[in-house]
């Protein structure tokens, strides 16, 4: 359907139209039949910042992200940006009790995908000062653009001082010169429970790359597209830093506290493309110096089989296989 104020495609059901903000519960509104797409003269580079849902129920939300959202829209422009070096604007300095410090443990893929597709356990877990992870399936096309979609728990506002409680849907999309917007959280907050399996899908149909995530369990869901730019693939790195935004598997978690190492178990897994080879990757720097490593460090090229091959460093453990990819300790 399209907005009836605007006229762009609503590719989903919400409450506000995430082009013109207009409130769509509105008395005023009218459904419209669909459309073709509207969106082919989108400027290359620009991020639509859309968050799925409704209305926010009062008291979901802490105070400072309450005052993130503009005349009760959904659309959240304070959360941190899923990559530091990437993101312009970005003041990060090492304060007590703020989440300074980036952990990253990640596998980055070889090979070239048309499609990605990874299965991930919604683990619930959090540091002393009760920030939590992401979840992410990164994909870096042919044409240079880095989309990442995911699933986060406890994520830190942009401030590093609090963070929006339980999981979210979370996506973000850099542009080849490295511009974006803060990443977008759906349905605050979504209705995914600990444990439940969520599937994250990276696909091109239609001269766009869409970004998708599913609960099986409750059967919660986001879908978000933008622009290929004329891409078809996502393509592998030839060396583990061949690309700083590579095509991957990620656990990334913010802390206050550097070498923070306590990481319960993570599995990503898929079954129809066998992974044939890449690099495990642990590493933890203060955004947005990319150069500022507090430790850093990545495995040779493992050929991949069947059973997990294990890589560790610093404390922190990854196990990777043609079909799974670990982090955590030791399955």
């Amino acid at each position: 359907m399209k907005c009836p104020y605007c006229q762009n495609d609503l590719h989903a059901q919400t409450s506000f139209c995430p082009y013109c903000g207009n409130n769509l519960a509105s008395p005023t509104y009218a459904r419209v039949g669909a459309q073709k797409s509207g969106h082919a003269g989108a400027a290359v580079g620009l991020i639509i910042l859309l968050v799925l849902g409704g209305l926010f129920l009062s008291g979901q939300l802490t105070p400072l992200a309450s005052r993130l959202y503009d005349d009760s829209r959904n659309v959240l422009t304070g959360v941190m940006c899923l990559y530091p070096p990437l993101c312009p604007g970005s003041t990060y300095t090492t304060t007590s009790g703020k989440a300074s410090y980036d952990s990253q443990v990640s596998f980055t893929f070889s090979q070239d995908f048309s499609s990605l597709s990874y299965n991930v356990t919604a683990v619930a877990q959090s540091d002393s000062y009760g920030f939590g992870p992401a979840y992410l399936l990164n994909g870096h096309s042919d044409t240079g653009y880095w989309y990442q979609i995911g699933l986060a728990y406890n994520w830190p506002l942009s401030s590093g001082t609090s963070y929006d409680s339980g999981f979210h849907f979370i996506w973000e999309v850099f542009a080849p010169n490295g511009t974006t917007n803060n990443p977008s959280l759906s349905n605050i907050p979504d209705n995914v429970n600990a444990n439940d399996t969520v599937g994250l899908n990276l696909y091109f149909s239609g001269g766009k790359v869409i970004m998708s995530a599913v609960d099986y369990n409750t059967g919660a869901s986001m879908s978000q597209s933008y622009t290929a730019a004329g891409g078809s693939r996502f393509v592998g790195s030839s060396g583990f830093s061949g690309s700083t935004t590579p095509t991957s598997l990620m656990t990334e978690w913010y802390h206050p506290d550097p070498n923070w190492t306590t990481m319960r178990q993570v599995v990503y897994s898929e079954s129809s493309t066998a992974v044939a080879s890449g690099w495990a990757c642990i590493s933890e720097y203060v955004p947005p110096n990319p150069n500022s490593g507090v430790y850093q460090s990545c495995s040779s090229q493992m050929i991949l089989t069947n059973s997990p091959q294990a890589y560790s460093y610093h404390g922190l453990n990854t196990f990777s296989s043609q079909f799974s990819f670990q982090t955590g300790p030791s399955p």
